[in-house]
């Protein structure tokens, strides 16, 4: 059993030996496993799933499992969460609520970077590292979550370097979601993502039906018009927490998709919960009015 700190969240190694048996278990917390060597299976209720290096597992606190190694001892990295009451309320909404088994190479990736970080961290044992580990955690867990949501995870067998190059298209592209107002040219996305630009363009174009530009205009505008509706924020404000780094640019685009300027288009959309705020309270309205 992992021994938690006061902030519930250790990360630890498990390594079979040949010949290891492990008999059922469930635990009273969530846990997070990245296998990093060895073939084998999970197995859950009746189900039995085959596992092997970079597959992520998500397991939701009492779920019943046990792994069977093949002819590669199984070895992963298991991060344990059991939050106290103090964090439970910003962590419930992202714990795993079933199990969950990726086999997706960027995903791999991606949070293994955030387990390093919080090895690492645990490593440490300075003042502030709790606070980091923390804030990893969330990150992952949040990262993890949004996958299960409606996204069925790509499984590959044999990826040819086409079938790779998608893959990573359409994680970009989820992505880009949250990071649209991140400042980065097609050029740079590419060499991130390690394919070349003329294949992050045409795989772009294929799963979106537009140019990565237009995609993510798309993206910056509908974020602006939500915060036009809901802020108090100046247009110049929103221009800049949408990525939009020249202002005139901003107003050019927005005027030509809308058909109204900014303001115009905040007036116009807020020009209706003003009045009907007013006459929640008459008494107030005609206060104003003598005035």
């Amino acid at each position: 059993m992992p021994e938690f700190p006061e902030y519930g969240i250790c990360i630890l190694e498990s390594h079979h030996k040949t010949g290891f048996l492990m008999p059922p278990s469930h635990y009273d917390f969530s846990e997070v496993m990245l296998i990093l060597a060895g073939r084998g299976w999970v197995i859950t209720g009746q189900t039995k799933h085959p596992v092997r290096k970079h597959d992520l597992l998500m397991i939701s606190k009492g779920t019943s499992y046990y792994f069977e190694d093949g002819s590669e001892p199984i070895a992963m990295l298991c991060l344990c969460i059991r939050p106290p009451a103090a964090l439970k309320e910003v962590m419930t909404p992202v714990l795993p609520t079933k199990f969950k088994m990726f086999r997706h190479p960027i995903l791999a990736k991606d949070v293994s970077s955030h387990l390093r970080a919080i090895y690492f961290e645990q490593s440490q044992s300075r003042r502030w590292s709790g606070s980091v580990i923390i804030g990893q955690t969330l990150l992952l867990l949040s990262k993890l979550a949004r996958r299960t949501e409606g996204e069925k995870p790509v499984e590959l067998k044999s990826p040819s370097s086409g079938m790779e190059s998608i893959i990573r298209v359409k994680d970009y592209i989820a992505k880009l979601e949250s990071a649209f107002h991140e400042a980065e040219t097609t050029e740079s996305a590419a060499s991130r993502l390690r394919i070349s630009y003329r294949s992050l363009t045409h795989h772009f174009r294929d799963v979106t039906g537009m140019s990565r530009l237009k995609y993510i205009q798309q993206l910056r505008l509908q974020h602006a018009k939500h915060l036009l509706a809901e802020s108090s924020d100046s247009v110049t404000s929103i221009a800049f927490a949408c990525g939009f780094e020249d202002l005139s640019n901003f107003f050019r685009i927005f005027r030509a998709t809308e058909g109204l300027t900014a303001t115009q288009w905040r007036e116009k959309h807020t020009a209706g919960r003003t009045h009907q705020k007013q006459t929640k309270n008459p008494q107030l309205s005609k206060r104003k009015e003598e005035r």
